[in-house]
């Protein structure tokens, strides 16, 4: 993903973590991603595709990926990455629960990481006091 322009949506800080939001276009095409069988009830297709891509190519719509980033110290310990999101506004995705939920899965990786990397700064601090 380091091909990608990311636009960044929200920097914070958690307890000891930055925390950074971002979004990068979207690859896939809505038409792979949305229904577009025809809704018995009413004739006609459950989403609009083809009005959603003319929306979306007139900036009417944000079609993107959505990134949640976990940082200690400048270092990337946590990350969560989810595409497929269509929004009038991306930020929306800072008020609606969509953002927390991946900040949720980055934060429980990069404390996992931190777990692990300060059992190896300790070890590596005894292996120094024996040189």
């Amino acid at each position: 993903m380091s091909n990608y322009i990311w636009d960044r949506l929200l920097e914070e800080e958690r307890g000891p973590f930055t925390v950074i939001v971002d979004k990068t276009w979207e690859d896939l095409n809505p038409k792979d991603c949305f229904d577009t069988s025809i809704d018995p009830d009413t004739g006609k297709p459950y989403y609009d595709v083809h009005q959603m891509c003319q929306d979306i190519d007139n900036d009417l719509l944000d079609w993107f990926m959505l990134r949640a980033r976990v940082m200690f110290a400048g270092v990337e310990l946590g990350n969560s990455v989810v595409g497929g999101f269509l929004y009038k506004d991306a930020r929306e995705v800072l008020t609606d629960g969509t953002a927390e939920d991946l900040i949720y899965e980055a934060m429980e990786e990069a404390v996992g990481q931190a777990h692990i990397l300060a059992d190896k700064f300790a070890q590596l601090e005894l292996d120094l006091v024996a040189v």
